[in-house]
């Protein structure tokens, strides 16, 4: 091409060093036009603006990726998506960065959240699905139809016929059919250690004040030991009611003898138990096929029983926030489908006197120096793995990080029935957490301390309050009305911090969630606190 002759005129009075920066000057600008464009092209993909029906749903979504949120917009019917956009991310660029620029096409051309994540880049791989999800479900699409799912789903669990007849096989039953099982169950016995709860959180003997947990209180040891150290706990047991999630013979009594069982005394019962949790409770009678066997459960999550890989229900029927039921005494959950098990509703369920038959709030103590209805909270791994905030739920179960994978003499494969740590399983790490964690264990670690060191502190608030609310209701001085008020927040704010202590992970399960309880029990303490001082 030639050019003007006024160009030819300024290009001859250049120096060479001019014409040599003005070329970089204009690689430079050609490679961002290129990557801009790439970089647009990538982060979108479907159909021009124009070629959108004038029927599809133009939606947001946001979910946490790699780094942080990653909001997605998207135009979609209930059986076609059209658009997906990736408006704002955190993602590290040349690691996250690269699920941006491809996932959109990928999920776009197989009208399917069911796609690979991009080697390297899973959590922002994930977190962008999650983002479309959450798109789709913000305008009543159903993600279903696009094989969206919040929580991984491979199998789904069978549930226990009731009324059968049956006898409970105990894990000695099967051992010579599955030695390497049996003899992985029977490790659980190594898993020794108890940890006084009431040395090391100096604040719980105020706040389980006059409960059971309030002079004993030891953290659990493996399956082997649950019956023993049910027994040998300093808290007492009056009804049976107590055994539950504790033997496989308690929960067989159940599904034979109706929910009746849970009122029987619990000497009664002691007399026909055998062991801790076994086959029976995760397999019914049946190995190989996951069971639920705990009632109960199976009307936790209603018509979301499907929803949940077949592992996480069988860990789940124990690993949960339940309750006893005021007037039968059996063993109920504050939830009905995976949708209604965050915290705040289910504080909500036991504020609400409707939910129960006596028409009163559910309360588990009342505290005599304070007057607050308190609620103690169980070990809700469940609710907060797969709650709102989990990174991982849509892609590992708990048998996935806690039951490795072993092989046998002949070359064929078991799950490991000794429950172990993730962080204590090298091949895992090695194999499938460095694939987005450069120091997994590190990166744990350093959340749980973050974790403990909030823990700690709100503790000691609530102590704090308790002390303060105890000497105002001694003193006489403050109404009724607003004494009211303040023992509600106080009832509150402790369920959200024990929420967060119960359970066992310690925040690594669901740092987000975690911090969210955190965050509501020092607010609500704190208004407890300057309701009290006005």
């Amino acid at each position: 091409m030639k050019l003007p002759k006024k160009l030819q005129r300024i290009w001859k009075k250049l120096r060479k060093d001019d014409v040599v920066a003005v070329l970089c000057a204009l690689i430079i600008v050609a490679v961002a036009a290129v990557n801009a464009a790439s970089g647009a092209a990538g982060r979108q993909a479907g159909v021009a603006d124009s070629e959108v029906p004038s029927g599809a749903l133009h939606l947001t979504g946001t979910a946490m990726g790699r780094n942080g949120d990653i909001t997605v917009q998207i135009a979609a019917t209930n059986d076609h998506i059209y658009q997906i956009k990736i408006v704002e991310d955190e993602e590290t660029e040349g690691i996250g960065s690269r699920a941006i620029l491809s996932m959109p096409k990928m999920i776009y051309d197989a009208q399917s959240l069911k796609v690979d994540a991009v080697s390297g880049a899973t959590l922002s791989s994930d977190g962008i699905k999650a983002a479309v999800f959450d798109a789709l479900k913000s305008g009543g699409l159903d993600p279903a139809n696009f094989g969206g799912s919040l929580i991984k789903v491979e199998q789904i669990a069978a549930q226990v016929e009731t009324h059968s007849g049956v006898t409970v096989l105990h894990a000695a039953d099967w051992a010579e059919k599955y030695p390497e099982i049996y003899e992985s169950w029977n490790m659980t016995s190594q898993s020794d250690e108890i940890v006084d709860y009431l040395e090391q959180y100096p604040m719980l003997p105020t706040l389980y004040e006059p409960y059971g947990f309030s002079f004993c209180y030891g953290s659990a040891r493996g399956h082997y030991y649950d019956v023993v150290d049910i027994e040998e706990t300093g808290r007492p047991h009056a009804m049976a009611n107590c055994w539950t999630c504790k033997t496989p013979d308690f929960t067989n009594m159940v599904n034979e003898e109706g929910v009746q069982a849970y009122q029987y005394a619990w000497t009664d019962v002691q007399q026909h138990i055998v062991e801790g949790i076994s086959c029976y409770n995760c397999h019914a009678n049946t190995p190989g096929t996951i069971t639920v066997t705990h009632t109960y459960w199976i009307d936790a999550l209603g018509s979301d029983f499907n929803s949940v890989d077949a592992a996480n229900m069988a860990c789940g029927q124990c690993h949960n926030e339940y309750y006893f039921d005021p007037v039968t005494k059996e063993t109920r959950i504050a939830h009905n489908s995976i949708e209604s098990m965050d915290p705040t509703t289910m504080l909500a369920f036991f504020n609400d006197g409707a939910n129960f038959a006596d028409g009163n709030v559910f309360v588990d103590y009342t505290n005599p120096r304070t007057g607050v209805q308190q609620i103690k909270v169980q070990h809700p791994e469940f609710e907060t793995y797969l709650g709102e905030g989990s990174q991982h739920r849509a892609t590992y179960t708990c048998a996935d990080c806690h039951m490795p994978t072993e092989t046998k003499a002949n070359g064929m494969t078991y799950r490991s029935h000794n429950l172990i740590s993730p962080l204590d399983n090298q091949e895992l790490i090695e194999n499938e957490c460095s694939k987005c964690h450069v120091d997994l264990v590190s990166e744990v670690r350093a959340t749980q301390e973050k974790i403990e060191a909030r823990t700690y502190s709100i503790g000691y608030e609530l102590e704090f309050l308790t002390e303060q609310l105890a000497d105002a209701v001694e003193k006489g001085e403050i109404s009724e009305a607003k004494l009211s008020q303040i023992r509600q927040l106080a009832r509150d704010a402790q369920f959200y911090w024990d929420f967060v202590f119960v359970e066992n992970s310690e925040g690594a399960h669901n740092p987000t969630l975690t911090n969210e309880c955190l965050d509501k029990a020092e607010e609500l303490t704190n208004q407890a606190i300057n309701l009290l001082r006005s």
